[in-house]
């Protein structure tokens, strides 16, 4: 299921960098329906670096980088009895 949700990221993220913006609204329904499934995923865009996160794998481009500026894959957990497991370390390039 890892690899699907990959996929579906990877399919998002090249739609938006291309602007070909017509499959956003089924992109979005497949991560509802994965939501649903219990999977949750975090895309860390522009958000503010810290180095103490456990659940990101960060790529510093510069000593004073701060800022998440690409997020290769996404951060997913997966909830199962009302707790949430981590199942895939994010991957983000940090500006």
């Amino acid at each position: 299921m890892i690899a699907i949700i990959n996929q579906i990221y990877e399919i998002q993220r090249k739609s938006i960098e291309n602007d070909f913006l017509l499959t956003e609204r089924n992109i979005s329904r497949l991560f509802h329906e994965l939501d649903g499934m219990g999977y949750r995923i975090l895309i860390p865009s522009n958000e503010t670096y810290n180095e103490n996160r456990t659940d990101i794998e960060a790529r510093l481009m510069s000593a004073d980088a701060s800022i998440i500026t690409k997020v290769i894959k996404p951060i997913i957990y997966q909830e199962n009895n009302n707790q949430l497991t981590l199942i895939q370390k994010g991957i983000v390039i940090v500006e």
